[in-house]
């Protein structure tokens, strides 16, 4: 057994002075300190803000639009992210309670070692999505200098599979989104303070632009649905289901920010304004936006669907260049907000946790440095097969999510022994510093959609983050239940009826 040699205080949290293991700690990793707790709720409303303005949120918005029309676009948008919201304060209590962020509060479930399994499920779907984004960027930081520069347009020499100017801004935007996270958790909580609520202004400002060129809010419920069928309650269902499982990670990453919750309370009420408000509140920008734009500049039915991609949107302005300019500038820093909140915040925190001698800038670092390893520029324009593999893990990191909060809720009652989740033999050790009932219920629940997918049994699939979620937390109870074991409740209640 590895020899103790650090003791970390833990007296904020009630359990004092304990030793642990400098193998599996690092500071980044610890409890944060109650004086360091000072997130309210409109810190997370900001956060939430910043990551709902992409181009992504905008063009899902877009589609659902065309395929059911504004109002059941904005219905599915509302049950998706208000359902998946409950998910996030069951999970996120543990990081406003105990200070952990995910790659140690999954610990006391998976064990010290069996957490860098999910550990490197979430940083690689994270990763993936963090080199989409720049690339995203970079094209809208292209598309603006040609607009404001046309010369730069010229430099189109390839380098590493992309012309010149393209990698020029991929560099420079990949640069701007690791510098905006380098100095830790409090700058991007001062950066989505600013960034959030101008976003949402700004886009507020070009939807009530279009309502005024349409001449009224008449055009933005003037889109119908282009399905020639009635909308069903199970195609509704189904949308909501998929809408969902694109922001599955979230779940997971929401533990990250509650660690620097003033309370329960500031979280309950910042995620709720945050996440399903400003997600339809953007969500009904979009669907205006678009709505009227595509009125507007008559623009026929069968090419209303290229402007759900607002870069679109921007170079229909483009005989006005301020105006499309800003759009773009404003797209650009939309863009910057998510891609630093939702994808690069979380792999930085699963850096340290399987690397823990890195500091803070050295995995920020390293994290954008693996994303930019994806190489987007070679095959985001032909990725259906990519996405949807990665569509298929957002699902199954549901049964992460799903065995998290069993453990959490049910089989420890809300109680962590804080040194254990740094420490080599602690009660979350289990067999060799895993517990192979979380990991075999997560497999079991992860299976679900790759089943679905490779049987054709499309209801496994098209539900799959909700099944892998649902399924993976019920066989880890069981898996309790049947053959509970020391150090957890349900096994001490047993103990003492019999």
């Amino acid at each position: 057994m590895e020899k103790e040699r650090v003791r970390v205080d833990f007296s904020d949290y009630g359990q004092g002075e304990q030793p642990i293991s400098p193998s599996y700690f690092n500071a980044n990793l610890a409890p944060v300190p109650k004086s360091a707790k000072d997130w309210n709720w409109f810190n997370f409303t900001t956060v939430w803000a910043g990551m709902v303005h992409n181009v992504v949120q905008f063009e899902v918005a877009g589609l659902l639009t065309f395929e059911f029309g504004p109002v059941i676009a904005l219905l599915v948008t509302g049950l998706a992210y208000g359902t998946e919201l409950i998910a996030m304060y069951l999970n996120g209590h543990m990081g406003a309670k105990w200070g952990l962020p995910f790659p140690s509060a999954v610990r006391p479930s998976f064990g010290v070692i069996g957490s860098y399994l999910p550990v490197l499920f979430r940083a690689f779907s994270a990763l993936f999505f963090f080199a989409v984004q720049t690339y995203v960027g970079a094209t809208l930081m292209n598309s603006v200098l040609m607009l404001a520069f046309p010369p730069w347009g010229a430099l189109t020499e390839p380098v590493l599979g992309m012309p010149l100017n393209t990698a020029i801004s991929f560099l420079v935007f990949w640069c701007v989104n690791v510098l905006a996270l380098f100095r830790g958790m409090k700058e991007v909580k001062y950066f989505e303070l600013i960034l959030g609520p101008g976003i949402i202004l700004s886009f507020a400002l070009l939807f009530l632009y279009g309502v005024h060129l349409a001449g009224g809010l008449g055009p933005l419920f003037s889109q119908e649905a282009s399905s020639s069928g009635e909308v069903t309650p199970y195609g509704i269902a189904l949308a909501t289901a998929s809408l969902a499982g694109a922001y599955s990670t979230l779940v997971l990453n929401v533990m990250d920010f509650t660690r620097f919750a003033k309370s329960q309370k500031d979280q309950i009420i910042g995620q709720a304004l945050g996440f399903p408000v400003t997600f339809v509140a953007f969500s009904f920008l979009a669907v205006g936006t678009i709505s009227t734009v595509v009125r507007v500049f008559d623009i026929p039915q069968s090419e209303a669907m290229k402007y759900v991609n607002p870069v679109n949107i921007m170079w229909l302005f483009s005989q006005n260049k301020a105006l499309a300019i800003g759009i773009g500038i404003v797209l650009i820093t939309a863009t910057i907000g998510v891609n630093v909140a939702a994808n690069l915040v979380s792999p930085v925190y699963d850096v340290i946790a399987i690397f823990p001698r890195l500091n803070w800038r050295e995995a920020s670092f390293a994290a954008a440095f693996a994303g930019a390893l994806f190489a987007p520029w070679l095959w985001y324009n032909n990725a259906s097969s990519i996405f949807g593999a990665l569509n298929l893990l957002g699902a199954a990191l549901g049964s992460v999510a799903g065995v998290m909060m069993v453990d959490y809720w049910l089989i420890k009652r809300r109680s962590i022994d804080l040194a254990s989740v740094f420490r080599r033999g602690g009660n979350y050790w289990y067999k060799a510093g895993v517990n192979v009932k979380a990991l075999a219920a997560m497999l079991v629940g992860a299976t679900v959609p790759f089943v679905g997918y490779a049987a054709g049994v499309k209801f496994l699939y098209d539900f799959g983050w909700y099944l892998s979620l649902f399924i993976s937390g019920i066989s880890y109870l069981l898996l309790w239940v049947l053959k509970p074991q020391a150090g957890n409740l349900l096994y001490e209640r047993k103990r003492i009826r019999t």
